[in-house]
């Protein structure tokens, strides 16, 4: 397991690499240095796409929060709003009324895992965000006691998940 000293040493790394490359590519095109005059901006943007930390990461996080994902998404928040009101996107609300979504429904082009949107969509039908984020994260024997999410990110087939999520959504709802 990576320690955070050495997840941060790979990150710093890897942007070190792909911000050379930018510069590189933006002096070869001739663009001038001024588009990256607001360095703070720029630096703050980077930062705000790292997930947060807070109380419920050991249970289901670690989450990013709106500020992040309107940035990774480069979109307003009013359109993550929509998502969270649509379903199409795990989110959970902190008691301080901050909407916060785990890192891992997400895949690398930033959109929400479908299978896993389904799964919450299933889960929600019958419980809280709380209860079906912790769902969805904690170990199930019929999935060789991995978690839902796991299963899925994984690549394993939707089904046997999906029916572990009906068998539990109409127990609660029951």
């Amino acid at each position: 397991m990576n320690t955070l000293a050495e997840q941060e040493r790979r990150l710093m790394d890897l942007l070190t690499r792909r911000v050379h490359k930018t510069f590189a590519d933006a002096r070869a095109a001739g663009i001038p240095a001024d588009v990256f005059d607001d360095v703070e901006s720029i630096a703050d943007s980077m930062a705000a796409a790292l997930p947060t930390s807070g109380a419920y990461d050991r249970l289901v996080g670690p989450f990013y929060d709106t500020a992040g994902l309107t940035r990774w998404w480069g979109v307003s928040r009013q359109a993550v709003n929509k998502a969270v009101a649509a379903d199409t996107v795990i989110a959970c609300r902190l008691a301080d009324g901050q909407w916060v979504y785990p890192t891992w429904q997400f895949t690398a082009s930033g959109t929400a895992h479908p299978h896993l949107i389904t799964l919450w969509k299933t889960l929600r039908a019958a419980a809280d965000p709380w209860t079906c984020a912790v769902w969805l994260r904690s170990p199930q024997t019929a999935l060789g006691d991995r978690s839902a999410a796991d299963w899925i990110t994984d690549g394993h087939p939707l089904d046997t998940a999906l029916a572990l999520a009906h068998a539990d959504a109409q127990r609660w709802a029951a």
